[in-house]
């Protein structure tokens, strides 16, 4: 409406809302759930276009799960595939879009999970990694090695990547996910082909590396402290660019 020419004031008492609540909305920041939902949309139409315009909602949704270890139900990607005006077709076709393997181009996240050593407290962290720019993505911590603490980084990095515009240096959109053996042991990681090669393991090596040398500045017998302190090198490790 503003496009065509309303000023908000006739447009807010065209629609019959509250000036007070118009402007709380435009200046409401997106929720987390909203921006996971922009971000498939994103995945969704990257998708359906290498598809040819051809999949559906249910070959959609395996791809999202093959390809990036994202699970959703087919309710929700039809709900999106519906308001981006998104159809498939029916029959049987071939699919030349690229696939999970190793040396898709474009940035690939690696998922792992695992726990530094400390004498007196055992906390685990899944973390997510970009395996172009080596930087810690997202994680998430607990005190036991679960499925659902791996599903919580991999929704923080969702939200986050939905969030953040793409930096200069990165090589392309996101092409897929990979698992560490560790993390596909959990069986929270998509079927055949996603779990991660030699050089994305040295890098989650590499990086355990560091934590555990950044830890042992912090080293204290409380259980407590330790896991404070693992949140805090974690969250200092995001920020490093």
């Amino acid at each position: 409406m503003a496009r065509e020419g309303f000023t908000a004031r006739m447009a807010i008492g065209l629609l019959g809302v509250s000036e007070s609540g118009y402007y709380a909305w435009r200046e409401r920041t997106p929720s987390a759930r909203s921006l996971r939902q922009a971000w498939l949309s994103r995945i969704i139409r990257d998708i359906h276009r290498s598809s040819g315009a051809v999949f559906g909602y249910r070959r959609i949704r395996q791809e999202l799960g093959h390809r990036y270890g994202i699970n959703v139900s087919h309710q929700t990607v039809e709900r999106l595939m519906g308001q981006a005006g998104l159809r498939g077709r029916s029959g049987r076709v071939g699919y030349h879009g690229p696939g999970p393997a190793g040396g898709v181009g474009g940035r690939r996240w690696i998922i792992d999970v695992d726990s530094p050593d400390h004498p007196h407290a055992v906390w685990w962290a899944a973390i997510v990694l970009d395996t172009t720019t080596h930087r810690l993505i997202a994680f998430s911590t607990g005190r036991r090695p679960t499925g659902h603490l791996i599903e919580q980084a991999l929704d923080q990095a969702i939200t986050q990547e939905a969030a953040t515009p793409p930096a200069p240096d990165t090589a392309g959109e996101l092409a897929g996910c990979s698992f560490t053996a560790r993390a596909h042991a959990l069986r929270r990681a998509p079927g055949s082909g996603t779990v991660g090669d030699w050089y994305e393991h040295s890098l989650t090596e590499a990086f355990w590396h560091t934590l555990r040398r950044e830890l042992a500045h912090h080293a204290r017998p409380e259980a407590d402290h330790h896991g404070q302190a693992l949140l805090d090198t974690l969250e200092r490790l995001t920020r490093q660019p």
